[in-house]
């Protein structure tokens, strides 16, 4: 469905005028991208200037909502809105748009929390409650379950130097290595190729990602996972070492299904007899390393290419578990010796 393109107002919102049934009609929403969905839904017949359309269901307004959208969504957003369409709140997928309330949704939610994880619940609800809003219909102020806090698995500083040694030959090797130094991610690794490997230099550009699509097929796809995870890493001599050792120079450098980098961090795991994690705990260690290192959270942030200060802070701020310790002893030495004096002092008086 081919729309024309909004134009920005005076306003700051935007406009775009479209042909129903002959008549024009004029669009204006506050960004360009509501703009354009809201277009392609009155475009679609669902939603014709100030009249109620046919009956449409939850599950074909999310079909309407994703087209509309596609072109902004990356290949595994798209799959994910359909996961959640075909899996999650299924007893409204059926139902009009116009009869649910929310009260039904927030039925569903509570349904849904009894046996989904709360992450799951809310990215159910944050596809659902756009998509709804689309017909004007306002679901906000629907209770969600709490997220509890994760476990983090990473590994102690006496673990990283055990998993580097049992990795030594094995073929998923230079993968692991630049998962746990680098802090790189497993679609990055995968997608890491030839002509973003500057050997001269020792740096590695991180350009492209292997994702799964919307048809759960992996894919390379040009760019990072965000504006911020375009960047360039310096390699150690260590690892470009190994790499420049690879047999071939063309494409990809590791021609291997992702999931075999995941079997094979789980089995080195268990080889070296450390904590079990996977590629992504890896890339948590490597944030540890840079805390407990005194690593400016900038410098960190561009390294590990996160976007946002406050998610990198409450997702990576770690402490060893030596550390810990170091602290807990210095803050207990620290009150104890104000009792001391205390107790001198009362002495004395």
């Amino acid at each position: 469905m081919k729309l024309p393109k909004p134009k920005k107002l005076p306003s700051g919102s935007w406009n775009v005028n479209i042909m129903v049934d002959g008549r024009r009609v004029s669009v204006t929403r506050s960004t360009e991208k509501e703009c354009v969905a809201a277009a392609a839904a009155i475009k679609a017949g669902m939603k014709q200037d100030q009249k109620r359309p046919k009956r449409i269901t939850l599950y074909d307004a999310i079909d309407v909502y994703t087209e509309a959208k596609r072109e902004a969504l990356s290949p595994s957003t798209v799959r994910g809105y359909k996961i959640i369409r075909e899996h999650r709140f299924q007893g409204l997928m059926k139902e009009s748009v116009y009869s649910i309330t929310k009260a039904d949704v927030q039925k569903a939610v509570n349904d849904e929390s009894k046996v989904c994880s709360p992450k799951t619940v809310k990215n159910a609800y944050g596809l659902i409650r756009p998509v709804l809003k689309l017909y004007g219909i306002d679901v906000f102020g629907v209770r969600l379950p709490q997220e509890k806090k994760p476990v983090k698995r990473y590994l102690q500083p006496e673990d990283i130097g055990k998993l580097i040694q049992v990795i030594e030959g094995d073929s998923c090797e230079i993968p692991i290595l630049l998962a746990v130094w680098l802090g790189m991610r497993r679609s990055e690794i995968s997608g890491l190729c030839w002509d973003c490997v500057d050997l001269e230099n020792n740096i590695l550009h991180i350009r492209r990602k292997v994702v799964p699509n919307e048809h759960n097929e992996w894919t390379l796809d040009d760019g990072a996972k965000n504006y911020t995870s375009q960047r360039s890493i310096q390699c150690p001599e260590y690892i470009m070492n190994k790499i420049k050792a690879l047999p071939s120079r063309e494409g990809q450098l590791f021609r291997m299904h992702p999931d075999t980098i995941r079997k094979h961090v789980h089995a080195a795991c268990k080889k070296a007899g450390v904590v079990d994690t996977t590629v992504h705990g890896l890339r948590h260690t490597n944030a540890a390393v840079m805390k407990t290192l005194g690593i400016d959270d900038r410098h960190a942030m561009a390294r590990g290419g996160w976007s946002c200060e406050s998610t990198y802070r409450k997702t990576y701020s770690y402490v060893f578990a030596s550390k810990a310790t170091e602290a807990d002893i210095k803050i207990n030495d620290y009150f104890s010796s104000l009792q001391i004096t205390d107790e001198i002092t009362d002495k004395k008086a």
